[in-house]
Order: C-alpha cells, then sequence, then structure tokens
C-alpha cells in the first residue's frame, strides 16, 4: 500500500471507529476534549523522541513509554466514545497509567531533561475527562493525584511542573463547572421544549373539544331544563361534565415552581372551576409569589369545605378575583346556601372549630392581607380577601 493510500485509509477507519452518538449531549463536548488530547499526546511523542530520547539513561524505557502512552490513548479514547462505556472504573484506569508514566520517568531520564515528565500535556487529559464525566470534585481530584506524581521526587523538580499542575488545576475545574452548567441549561431547554409542546396540543384539543363536545354539552345544559325532570337531570350532568373537560385542558404546572418563584394567580384558580364553582379571573395575569398563592389556596379550599359540609346540597360558588389598585388584590368568595349569623360564628369557635379564625383569617393575616365574612340566614355567605403585592411585601415573604 502506498503512502498517499496509507493516510485516507487511517482518516477512514478513525471516522468510522470514532463516530459518536447523536442523542448524547456529551458527544460533542468529549470529541473536542478527544482532539485536544491526541494533540497533547503527538507532541508528547515529538518532544521525548527528538528531545529526551539522546539524553536519556534508558532509550528503550522512553521508547516503550511513548508506545505505551498511543496506545492508551488510542484505547481509552475508543472506549469512551460511548456512553455506557463512560465508567469510573475505566476513568480511574486512565489515572492510574497516566501516573504510571509520570512516575516511570524518573527511572529512564536523568533529572532535568523532561520538566514535564515523559507524558508531557497529556497528562492533564486524565483530568479533563474526569471534569465531563464525573464532575468538579472528581477532576480537581484526578489533578492533584497527576500534580502529586509531578512534584514527588525532588531531584526532577523544575518550575514547569508547578505551572503545569496549577493550571491544569484550574482549567480542569473550570471545564467541569462549564459542562455541569452546559448540562443544566440543556435539561432545561428540553423542559421547556416539552411544556411548549405540551401546551400547543393542549390548545389544539381545546379547539376541537370547544367546537364540538363543549357546544353540545352546552346546548343540552341550555335545552333540558324545558324537557321536564329528565331534562334536568341532563342538563345537569352536561354542566358537571363540562365543567370537567375544561379542568382538563387548563395549564396547572404551578405546582412546579418553587416557593421563591413568582406565579400567576389567576391560573392556580382556575382548578377550582365545577359544577357547582364558578371562577371569574382577569384576563391578565396576576403574579404573586408561590408561597403567597399557596396560603390563598389554602384559604379557599376551608371556604370551599364550609359550603360543601354547612351552605347546603344545592349550593352554588362564585369566585372573583379583582385587582382594584396595583399593589393590592381581592379575592371574593360567595355562596347562595343558607348563610349564618355572627352569633352561629362565635358559637363554632367557642366550640374549637377553628377553620374561620386560623385557616382563613390567620393565613391571611400572616401574608400581610385581610379576610372580611359578610353573611345573613338564608343570604348566603361572602369572603373578602385582600392581600398586598407590593415590593416589600414580596421580598419579606420570599424571605421568610
Amino acid at each position: 500500500m502506498s503512502d498517499r493510500a496509507a493516510l485516507p485509509s487511517l482518516l477512514l477507519w478513525l471516522r468510522r471507529h470514532m463516530s459518536f452518538q447523536g442523542d448524547d449531549f456529551l458527544s460533542r463536548i468529549y470529541f473536542v476534549g478527544f482532539m485536544a488530547r491526541t494533540l497533547f499526546a503527538v507532541h508528547a511523542v515529538g518532544v521525548n523522541l527528538i528531545l529526551v530520547l539522546p539524553r536519556a539513561t534508558n532509550p528503550v524505557g522512553v521508547l516503550a513509554a511513548c508506545v505505551g502512552l498511543l496506545y492508551w490513548h488510542l484505547f481509552i479514547s475508543l472506549r469512551l466514545r460511548r456512553p455506557y462505556r463512560r465508567t469510573r472504573r475505566a476513568l480511574l484506569a486512565d489515572l492510574g497509567v497516566t501516573t504510571t508514566l509520570i512516575i516511570v520517568t524518573v527511572l529512564v531520564v536523568p533529572g532535568g531533561l523532561a520538566p514535564l515528565s515523559l507524558a508531557g500535556y497529556w497528562a492533564s487529559g486524565c483530568a479533563g475527562y474526569a471534569a465531563m464525566f464525573l464532575g468538579p470534585l472528581w477532576s480537581i481530584g484526578f489533578s492533584i493525584v497527576t500534580a502529586t506524581a509531578l512534584l514527588a521526587t525532588p531531584s526532577h523538580f523544575a518550575l514547569e511542573r508547578l505551572g503545569a499542575c496549577f493550571v491544569s488545576l484550574v482549567l480542569t475545574a473550570s471545564l467541569a463547572v462549564l459542562i455541569d452548567q452546559f448540562r443544566t441549561t440543556i435539561v432545561e431547554q428540553e423542559q421547556e421544549r416539552m411544556r411548549s409542546a405540551a401546551l400547543a396540543e393542549r390548545e389544539r384539543l381545546a379547539r376541537i373539544v370547544h367546537d364540538g363536545a363543549l357546544q353540545v354539552l352546552a346546548l343540552v345544559e341550555r335545552e333540558g331544563p324545558y324537557l321536564g325532570t329528565r331534562g334536568m337531570r341532563l342538563a345537569s350532568l352536561a354542566r358537571e361534565s363540562e365543567a370537567q373537560l375544561r379542568t382538563l385542558l387548563q395549564d396547572r404546572e404551578v405546582t412546579q415552581v418553587g416557593h421563591g418563584k413568582a406565579v400567576d394567580l389567576a391560573a392556580a384558580l382556575d382548578k377550582y372551576e365545577s359544577a357547582r364553582v364558578t371562577v371569574s379571573t382577569m384576563a391578565s395575569l396576576v403574579m404573586v409569589p408561590r408561597r403567597l398563592v399557596d396560603e390563598v389556596e389554602a384559604a379557599l379550599t376551608e371556604m370551599l369545605k364550609n359550603v360543601e359540609k354547612h351552605a347546603g346540597r344545592d349550593a352554588q360558588v362564585w369566585i372573583l378575583l379583582d385587582q382594584e389598585m396595583d399593589d393590592e388584590v381581592i379575592l371574593w368568595v360567595r355562596d347562595n346556601g343558607v348563610g349564618m349569623t355572627a352569633d352561629q360564628v362565635q358559637a363554632a369557635a367557642d366550640k374549637g372549630r377553628m377553620g374561620i379564625r386560623d385557616s382563613i383569617v390567620g393565613r391571611l393575616a400572616a401574608v400581610g392581607g385581610s379576610a372580611i365574612l359578610k353573611s345573613s340566614p338564608g343570604s348566603g355567605t361572602e369572603w373578602e380577601l385582600r392581600f398586598p403585592l407590593d415590593v416589600e411585601a414580596i421580598e419579606a415573604l420570599e424571605n421568610s
């Protein structure tokens, strides 16, 4: 085989055996690291053959170290090209071979003839691989081990080795941090992409349901009472089914948001829509801390429990969210149940039923708001909840 044919054949062989899986987002980073370490390997072998070998006390040892370096570099690079082979054991073996090449320098080369050892800059590659696949702490540990091997022999100490250790430690730690941030960014982008796709699909289904099932259910609900008792029953079932469909089509991923983040209160309240509960919210976003949403929802849940227990079987509930001022939100919760008197409220508190005082009034007071109850026998019950949205209150809430 001629020299002209040998080079293309070698390139084709490398291309075939160094192919990477497209679904592994670290493959591109690893390919860059592999190419950089290959250049370091060529540099180390060139320096050993041109500068170190003529003055070495054991030339055979230098040649053996060069062959071993090239063989191991090709072996570990081919192994790590597949994600399932990027094991801790393989990377520790890479560290062991690298450290061995550094230590062997003492046996075959007099002091001062190989300032960076027979491994040269290639020795920092094992810490670079650890930064890619194991994380910052492992990469720093690998750098410390190779630095210890370089600096352990006083007769071979050189300022070049000290500088190489420092640079290797800083670069590998920085690489590990950048890769962690890259991995986090990729995951966040994938989650956002999946969420956007899910929202798009939900909107498509919402249009289909609105044009078909919801309109039919609305027609049954509107025309059913004119058909007598059975028609009224069908209208009630249609109203319940319509509320369930609307609830399923709503975006309610508020629970996945951290307590220090702001979420839309209107979107959080939409899930309480049902056949007995009508929710009316603002068209614009009402962004409040997640912690505040939790407190409002807990108070609202207690109100709906009270309606279920005391307002009557056929009682309806209306929830209205409004914002009269920029720094305050108002939430009205009204039902058409049997109502109650002030004496009944006091009697309930005296009997130890603290739902109104603790679960509603107390929760709103804890976040700087207020809760006012208005009720009378036969006229239902109405709650007026007010809570602030000023910047100082939000910051104090997030820090609590």
